[in-house]
């Protein structure tokens, strides 16, 4: 399982030029699951949106599960989770990564909602079904790059080797967060997963056949954020879940959201909860390998930030580089 006394706070990425790879430093803290120990339920089900404000809605909810609570089925508030981080990245941090000023008309249309219509022409033009396209029809997109978003990608499509970065894990699945959540489990025992937006449009006809062709690519984890968006502004039904007592999940917008609690006496008497980033930034994870695949060259100065939106940690992620080190 994936368990620690402590939690991941702060996460280091630093390019060691001599070595010709990356270092990963690791900043852990008190567990803040620990401030709903003591509590009862209605009470830790209250506290856990906040102490957890990242993802609040599907905090909310897998808190109650567990607890053993209603769960308000807030599908549309987890869903503008979904598409506020999504859109964040796209529209802010990736033109910032390759130069390029962020597109700040989709900003404002994120910032003041109307018709989830119109946010979606300005990602990908009026009409476009990105999903459901065919191979062919992905690369007439990216020819035609009518909004700021298809032109991030068809750069990258163009200019990007796409064994850059490519890495791959098993999708978790909730029989796995609740297997790493049991207390009565041995702390070890399962092996590494991913969970991420990729892992929810794998599905679909594009993704699929773009993974078939090339794998889990930079430039496909970065498209699978876009369709992920794109799918959370039309809201479904929340999948559910067989789950034990003591037991939540929730589709957070980074990935499978566990929670897992002990009650005594009708208090919470320990409780412990598994973030998206609790697997894919564990040593030897997704992130890793990912890393271990981006050529350590000077492009990596504009990759490297593209591959850690890819797999969006939970956590701070600080790059540092080769020429940056060697000052230090």
């Amino acid at each position: 399982m994936i368990h620690a006394p402590a939690t991941l706070r702060h996460l280091t990425i630093a390019l060691d030029g001599r070595a010709g790879m990356w270092r990963f430093g690791r900043e852990t803290g008190p567990d803040p699951a620990q401030a709903l120990v003591g509590r009862t339920p209605d009470e830790a089900a209250r506290l856990a949106p906040l102490v957890f404000n990242l993802c609040g809605a599907a905090h909310g909810f897998a808190a109650a599960t567990a607890l053993g609570l209603p769960a308000a089925a807030d599908g549309a508030a987890m869903a503008r989770e979904t598409v506020r981080d999504h859109a964040l990245a796209m529209l802010h941090t990736w033109p910032q990564a390759l130069g390029e000023a962020p597109d700040r008309a989709a900003l404002g249309l994120l910032a003041r909602p109307g018709r989830p219509e119109d946010f979606a022409a300005a990602l990908v033009g009026e009409g476009a079904d990105l999903s459901s396209f065919s191979r062919a029809e992905l690369d007439s997109w990216l020819r035609e790059a009518t909004t700021p978003t298809a032109r991030l990608l068809a750069r990258m499509r163009r200019e990007v080797d796409p064994a850059e970065g490519r890495a791959g894990l098993p999708e978790l699945m909730a029989q796995d967060v609740a297997a790493a959540l049991d207390p009565a489990r041995t702390p070890g025992a399962e092996g590494l997963r991913e969970t991420s937006a990729l892992g929810r449009v794998a599905h679909t006809p594009l993704v699929s056949a773009l993974l078939a062709g090339e794998g889990p690519s930079l430039f496909v984890r970065l498209l699978a954020r876009l369709v992920d968006c794109l799918a959370a502004l039309k809201p479904a039904p929340l999948p559910t879940y067989d789950l034990p007592a003591g037991f939540g999940i929730a589709p957070a917008a980074r990935g499978l959201l566990g929670h897992g609690v002990r009650l005594e006496a009708g208090r919470v008497a320990a409780y412990r909860i598994l973030s998206p980033s609790a697997w894919n930034l564990a040593p030897g994870g997704l992130l890793e390998r990912a890393f271990a695949a981006l050529t350590p060259d000077p492009t990596a100065r504009r990759l490297a930030p593209l591959l850690v939106s890819a797999i969006n940690p939970c956590v701070p992620v600080t790059l540092s580089y080769a020429e940056e080190a060697a000052h230090a």
